[in-house]
C-alpha cells in the first residue's frame, strides 16, 4: 500500500434469530425468543507514512427487535491505534478500545455473569518497543482498563456480581533469539485493581517463555512461572503456578490456533480476583477464492480467590463462547455472510445456567477511498 490516508466507509445489515433475548437462566419463565434486525454503519481511517502508522475504526449497530421493541439498543465499538518509529531501534505505540454493549456476553470481560444489562468498557495500552541488537528486544507498556454497568440500583450496587471499577499496571516482555527457530524470554505483568472503591488488589504474573518454529507452517509458544496476589485484607495473600501454551498452523488452505492459559486476573463482576483458566481455539479455511469458513471456541473457568465472609455468595463461573461463519465475497465491495453464535454459562447457583444461541445472515458493503 503506498503512503497516505485511506478512508473505508461501510454498512452491514443483518437479520438474526435470538432464542434467549433476556439471557434467562434454566427454568426461568422469562425465556423469550425474537427476530432481530441490526443496521451497522462503520468507518475506518488509516494513515501510513515513512515512520508513522495510524488507524481509527468505529462501528455502531442499531439493534431492532421485531416483538420486544423495548429492548431495542445501540451497540458501539471504537478503536484508535498508532505507532511511530523514533529510530531503527526504538518505536512507540498506543492503542485504545472503547466498547458499549446492551448485554454482558457481547464483550470479553473476565468474571462477569451473563445478563441483559448495558456495559461500558475501555481498554488502553501504550508503550515502547526497544531492539537492543539483532537478537534481543524488549516491549514495555502501561495498561488501563475501566468498566461500568448501566442503570444499577442501590441494591444492585451492593451485589458482588455487579460491581464495576478499574485496573492499571505495566507489562514487560523480553525476547532473545537463540537461532532462526528458537526464541527464549520472560514476561512480567503487574496490576492494581480497584473495585468500586471498596476493594483493592495487587496481582503479579512472572513467566519464563520459549517460542519454537517447528516448521514453516507450525509454531509453538509456551511459558511457565508464578502468580502472586495481595489484597487490602492482610489475611489474603496467595500464590500459584501460572503457565500458558499455544500451537498454531498457517497456510493458504487452512490456518488454526489452540491455546491454554492459567493465571490470576482481576474481576469487576466478582468484585475481586479469581484464578482464571482459559482454553481457546480458532480456524480459518478458504474453501474457494470467494468462500471462507471460520470458527472459534473459548472456554473460561473462573474461581474466586476471596476469603472474605461477605463474599461467600460469589460463585465460580464456567463461560463458553462458540462462533462460526460462512462468508462469500460477491463483489469487491460486498460480502454475504451466514453466522451462528452460542454463549453458555454456568454460575453454579440456582437458575445460573444460561444458554443463548443466535443464527442469522448479513450483507456487508465497504469500499476504500484514498484521501488526497
Amino acid at each position: 500500500m503506498p503512503p497516505g490516508w485511506v478512508f473505508t466507509p461501510g454498512i452491514a445489515v443483518a437479520q438474526t434469530f435470538d432464542d434467549n433475548v433476556l439471557l434467562a437462566g434454566e427454568g426461568d419463565d422469562s425465556l423469550t425468543s425474537d427476530w432481530l434486525t441490526a443496521v451497522t454503519p462503520r468507518g475506518a481511517l488509516t494513515y501510513r507514512g515513512r515512520r508513522t502508522t495510524f488507524n481509527a475504526d468505529y462501528r455502531g449497530s442499531y439493534q431492532i427487535y421485531q416483538e420486544l421493541s423495548a429492548l431495542n439498543a445501540f451497540e458501539q465499538r471504537g478503536t484508535v491505534a498508532a505507532e511511530h518509529r523514533l529510530s531503527p531501534y526504538v518505536s512507540l505505540f498506543v492503542r485504545n478500545n472503547l466498547s458499549k454493549a446492551p448485554t454482558t456476553d457481547e464483550l470479553d470481560i473476565p468474571g462477569v455473569v451473563f445478563r441483559r444489562q448495558g456495559v461500558l468498557m475501555n481498554d488502553f495500552n501504550g508503550g515502547a518497543d526497544v531492539r537492543f541488537s539483532a537478537r534481543s528486544s524488549l516491549r514495555a507498556s502501561y495498561v488501563f482498563q475501566w468498566l461500568r454497568f448501566d442503570g444499577l440500583s442501590e441494591a444492585q450496587l451492593a451485589d458482588p456480581l455487579r460491581r464495576g471499577g478499574h485496573a492499571h499496571g505495566g507489562i514487560a516482555e523480553y525476547e532473545y533469539k537463540l537461532g532462526p527457530r528458537v526464541t527464549i524470554g520472560a514476561e512480567f505483568e503487574g496490576r492494581r485493581a480497584d473495585v468500586d472503591t471498596n476493594r483493592e488488589f495487587d496481582i503479579q504474573n512472572l513467566l519464563g517463555t520459549i517460542d519454537l518454529r517447528l516448521s514453516p507452517r507450525y509454531y509453538l509458544s509456551g511459558g511457565a512461572g508464578y502468580s502472586w496476589l495481595g489484597t487490602d485484607l492482610a489475611t489474603e495473600r496467595q500464590s500459584a503456578p501460572a503457565f500458558r501454551v499455544s500451537l498454531s498452523r498457517s497456510g493458504e488452505r487452512l490456518g488454526w490456533n489452540v491455546g491454554y492459559r492459567r493465571s490470576f486476573l482481576p474481576s469487576f463482576g466478582f468484585g475481586g480476583t479469581f484464578q482464571n483458566q482459559e482454553f481457546e481455539g480458532s480456524f480459518i479455511a478458504p474453501l474457494t477464492r470467494r468462500l471462507d469458513l471460520t470458527g472459534g471456541l473459548s472456554v473460561r473457568d473462573s474461581d474466586p480467590l476471596s476469603r472474605d465472609p461477605l463474599d461467600a455468595q460469589i460463585p465460580g463461573l464456567r463461560s463458553i463462547w462458540i462462533r462460526s461463519s460462512l462468508s462469500y465475497l460477491a463483489t469487491r465491495w460486498m460480502r454475504i455472510e451466514g453466522f451462528y453464535a452460542t454463549t453458555l454459562q454456568d454460575s453454579r447457583r440456582p437458575g445460573g445456567q444460561i444458554d443463548r444461541s443466535r443464527l442469522g445472515v448479513q450483507v456487508v458493503t465497504s469500499t476504500r477511498m484514498r484521501v488526497r
